[in-house]
């Protein structure tokens, strides 16, 4: 095991009605699976929807109370009528509540490179705070996943060079795009989570880990982009610590993937984390 690990990607939300249960409950068995697994600190992101199975971020904030264990990133409504307040998203960056903003293209029906996302770029770049994007496979049937085509990121990252992009999901299954959009860009980063729902079956993890392995090869050095995260509570914790050791990766990269570079992307405190597990 490495001597830390974060997970930068995790959510609080209810996914299925019949399991539907309160946010401080979500928080509990966070916190709980986190002590289980072995995962040091975790970066919870907020949705694009505020409704009964998705809370707001003040919700968030208010019931997570500013624990040293977790960083929030704020999910971007960009369309219909609830368009999210950008004053008030910069205050909460501003004051350090929020450590950075989510986009979820293809869900909420524009693409990673609409150009009206200038001025939420444009913030990021301001107050030094990485931008997530949802890329790739989508989990809702009325998103449009041409919109989270990993390629996209390109235009971004090319036209706000001060900003630090996180593609979430790889680009599921657009591996190969989204290694060439990462070997390409110094500023872009990527997360491993969300690559099936609950547990892998075999067959799948080992066609991922191929897929992952792959990506490397072209990429280069995994540690200098590449960061762990599950996309729990969608995924399961525990097989993603087996897919971590299935990359084959050296220590050295172990440690960037694992924690170390999720720290200067995210900007979270190494003391915050605990004493470092024995090798």
């Amino acid at each position: 095991m490495p001597r830390h690990l974060i997970d930068v990607h995790v959510h609080l939300n209810n996914y299925h009605e019949s399991t539907r249960r309160p946010t401080v409950e979500h928080v509990q068995d966070l916190f709980s699976k986190m002590d289980e697994i072995g995962i040091d600190h975790a970066v919870v992101i907020t949705s694009y929807k505020v409704d009964l199975d998705r809370p707001s971020v003040e919700e968030l904030l208010e019931t997570l109370a500013d624990s040293p264990r977790v960083t929030v990133i704020e999910g971007l409504r960009w369309r219909g009528d609830a368009r999210s307040d950008l004053f008030s998203l910069e205050e909460r960056i501003r004051d350090g509540m929020v450590k950075g903003i989510k986009l979820y293209p293809g869900y909420d029906h524009y693409a990673i490179n609409d150009p009206s996302l200038e001025s939420v770029f444009r913030i990021a770049a301001k107050h030094d705070v990485p931008v997530m994007i949802h890329t790739g496979d989508t989990y809702s049937k009325t998103a449009k996943v041409r919109m989270a085509h990993p390629l996209l990121v390109d235009d971004v990252a090319v036209d706000y060079p001060d900003v630090r992009f996180v593609m979430c999901h790889l680009g599921n299954p657009w591996f190969q795009d989204a290694a060439e959009v990462l070997y390409k860009n110094d500023n872009v980063f990527a997360d491993i989570s969300g690559l099936t729902l609950g547990e892998f079956e075999y067959k799948f993890e080992r066609y991922v880990a191929m897929r992952l392995k792959e990506m490397i090869t072209y990429m280069g050095d995994p540690g200098k982009q590449l960061m762990y995260g599950t996309d729990w509570p969608l995924v399961h914790m525990k097989p993603y610590i087996k897919l971590l050791h299935e990359l084959e990766l050296t220590d050295e990269q172990l440690e960037n993937v694992a924690w170390k570079t999720a720290t200067r992307v995210f900007k979270i405190d190494e003391g915050v984390l605990g004493p470092p597990r024995e090798a």
